[in-house]
């Protein structure tokens, strides 16, 4: 016979939701999708002024097989809905010293890229490191993104010294590069994502062995085409999706999932609830030791006429420190739309601050949206960031959110991390848990 269906309900309608409901549809059961906002997309959802638009979280992805799986897993493949494009541009990136680097991705290209920088001794150390993470990426991958973590103490040995979880990014970039900029290329990331070098485990520097493997990818017509097509999907599957719903608490008596209460007060009953949201957001206090990762200070710039050329992505080190993407699109040609991040201690106006750094573009700006963290959060119900780091035991913990049976995690907040591919790795994961239960 057929097996049971479940009444799912899914909490949030970001990446996460959409990604789990879209799969859980598509094994049958009955879903649901709460979002407390007027549309789809989460923090994903793009920022729109004066005619231009930017992307209004990530603008790019690693691991670009996640969403493949996804739309795989759900029905017509990726590439027949959405072209999914390879940033091919070097990233740019500019010391405090005002020496520069364009580093592109492939492993001979950095190599070539870093000799020019730092000389063909300190490049190899930068090579060699990266090679050294194939292993880590191994354990990670079939301890922790393909299956839910089982905590530190489930690791072998073999595996536990792989991850070598007692050394701090920090740590770890000052023993093996002698140049500051090195120890600056392989931080930056962590550093961009909310959290301090010094708690990130040394195991975060992936990141950059991910992105040499893997490359760097970005859906055609920006992220917010990937919210269209996977929303276009969730129809596709049958998924009753409301919005304007907001879910005010998980109805969780006697240890049991029985459905969520909305801000209206009406009730929808749940065997299972995905909760896709950060804890805080439906009244749960999570563990005490997670801290949410602040968001960046944003600045969308519409510029017109003619700006200085740069790659997709160029990071200006330093404090503050700055991330410019040209990641906008603009209503006429001749114009350029850039997303400014801002990481740091920031005592000016922003612009003032890049043409300190030598990008001066204030006689250009046209169209402008700034957007605090506090904005970033209050728009997304949560940091889209997910948890700051807090030394190792942060996996642990975040995975471990306070469960009642037939409740699940997923998103930024919870396993596997925040980022697009982390948190399709972790909606897949949830529907591995549910279809095993059948």
């Amino acid at each position: 016979g057929s097996p049971t269906m479940a009444r799912v309900v899914v909490v949030g309608g970001g990446l996460a939701g959409m990604a789990a409901a879209a799969r859980l549809a598509k094994q049958r059961h009955d879903v649901t999708l709460c979002e407390r906002g007027a549309a789809l997309g989460g923090a994903l959802r793009p920022v729109e002024s004066d005619g231009f638009r930017w992307d209004g979280g990530a603008a790019t992805t690693t691991l670009p097989a996640v969403l493949r799986d996804l739309f795989r897993k759900t029905g017509r493949p990726l590439e027949r809905e959405l072209d999914l494009l390879p940033v091919t541009s070097p990233r740019r990136h500019r010391f405090a010293d005002g020496t520069e680097v364009d580093l592109p991705t492939d492993r001979a290209g950095q190599h070539a890229a870093l000799t020019g920088l730092v000389g063909a001794r300190a490049a190899k150390s930068w090579t060699a490191h990266l090679d050294g993470l194939d292993d880590v990426w191994a354990v990670l991958r079939r301890r922790a993104l393909e299956t839910a973590f089982a905590g530190c103490d489930s690791l072998e040995p073999g595996e536990r010294s792989q991850l070598d979880q007692r050394t701090s990014l920090r740590k770890r970039t000052r023993r093996t590069f002698k140049d500051e900029r090195l120890r600056a290329l392989l931080e930056q990331p962590t550093v961009l994502a909310g959290s301090d070098p010094r708690d990130a485990p040394a195991f975060v520097a992936v990141e950059a062995w991910v992105e040499r493997t893997f490359g760097v990818w970005r859906p055609e017509g920006g992220m917010a085409a990937l919210v269209d097509v996977l929303a276009a999907r969730l129809g596709l599957r049958g998924v009753d999706v409301r919005l304007g719903a907001g879910v005010a608490e998980l109805d969780d008596t006697d240890g049991a999932v029985r459905g969520v209460r909305l801000d209206d007060d009406s009730t929808l009953p749940a065997d299972v609830v995905v909760a896709a949201v950060d804890p805080r957001a439906v009244h749960r206090s999570p563990s005490p030791h997670l801290l949410p990762a602040t968001p960046p200070q944003v600045t969308h710039l519409g510029l017109d006429g003619d700006v200085p050329d740069l790659p997709f992505e160029t990071v200006l080190h330093g404090d503050p420190m700055f991330v410019v993407r040209r990641d906008g699109f603009a209503p006429r040609p001749g114009q350029t739309g850039w997303t400014v991040l801002g990481r740091g201690t920031l005592h000016e106006d922003v612009l003032v601050a890049l043409t300190r750094r030598g990008l001066d573009v204030r006689r250009h700006v046209v169209a402008r949206v700034d957007r605090s963290p506090t904005d970033i959060v209050l728009a997304s119900g949560g940091s889209p960031y997910g948890v700051a780091w807090r030394g190792p035991r942060t996996v642990t913990q975040r995975a471990d959110q306070p469960s009642a049976r037939g409740l699940h995690w997923v998103g930024a907040a919870a396993h596997p991390g925040a980022g697009v591919p982390l948190v399709g790795l972790g909606a897949a994961q949830c529907a591995g848990r549910l279809a095993a239960r059948r």
